[in-house]
């Protein structure tokens, strides 16, 4: 039944709300070895996808992070769906998928150690956004990411370049990612802050603190990147302390 469920909503073209994204597990295997977030990558087979997606739902997990631009992080990096067709057709496929085995869908823009295709993102923001646009990668979303630790390659003019860009396409809720620590420099262009703390000092403390930072910022918050592998404590004091999804589920 859950399944006919799924394929309906998908076929009636439902989103999920992003209040609906809760659960999404990012990383596995030893320091992060294997990318959930990367499965758009035309570098993984058909095969691979399908396994990293089956990982994520055996988990629970109800919600897929993955990045459209990722020049160089971790495996499978080397595609860019703003400027690739091919790529871009080929995440959409992946997009379907997901959406029919019932997951919510979060695109990235873009991840970091892209600095190259970054530069060129902020200098043709208007055109590379709208052209993920056109290749209807943002259809299924429930939020967008404007990118991953956004603060260590970009000035707040050209996250701005590309913030204007994507609202002009994308009506929906927009979130933003910066390196470890409580110091949030973009939370303004956002809706959702994502936080993340290095694994050994991501306690439960600091995990508290973190999530009433963002709070008081007026931003939703997420638990995001607490540790380089599925942690479920973590998530679970970042639920208790009032975050909205995790990502190490």
């Amino acid at each position: 039944m859950k399944k006919i469920m799924n394929l309906v909503r998908y076929w009636l073209g439902i989103v999920p709300s992003w209040r609906e994204c809760r659960k999404a597990s990012c990383w596995d295997g030893s320091n992060a070895q294997r990318r959930m977030m990367n499965i758009m990558s035309p570098y993984f087979t058909e095969g691979k996808f399908r396994e990293y997606v089956d990982w994520m739902l055996k988990r629970g997990c109800d919600t897929a992070h993955f990045f459209l631009i990722n020049k160089a992080d971790g495996e499978g990096g080397g595609y860019n769906c703003a400027t690739d067709s091919n790529a871009a057709k080929l995440a959409a496929r992946r997009i379907a998928y997901l959406r029919k085995k019932g997951m919510a869908v979060v695109p990235w823009l873009i991840a970091d150690d892209s600095s190259a295709w970054a530069k060129d993102l902020f200098s043709h923001a208007g055109q590379q956004v709208q052209a993920i646009a056109k290749a209807g990668l943002f259809k299924h979303a429930s939020f967008v990411v404007l990118g991953l630790e956004m603060n260590e390659y970009g000035s707040a003019s050209e996250w701005n370049r590309v913030n204007v860009a994507l609202r002009s396409c994308w009506k929906g809720r927009v979130g933003v990612h910066h390196t470890s620590g409580n110091s949030f420099p973009f939370a303004g262009m956002a809706d959702i802050v994502l936080g993340q703390l290095e694994p050994k000092s991501a306690t439960d403390d600091a995990i508290r603190n973190q999530i009433a930072a963002i709070e008081r910022l007026g931003k939703k918050a997420i638990g995001f990147e607490y540790s380089r592998n599925p942690d479920r404590h973590k998530a679970e004091i970042a639920f208790c302390a009032g975050a909205i999804g995790v990502g190490n589920w």
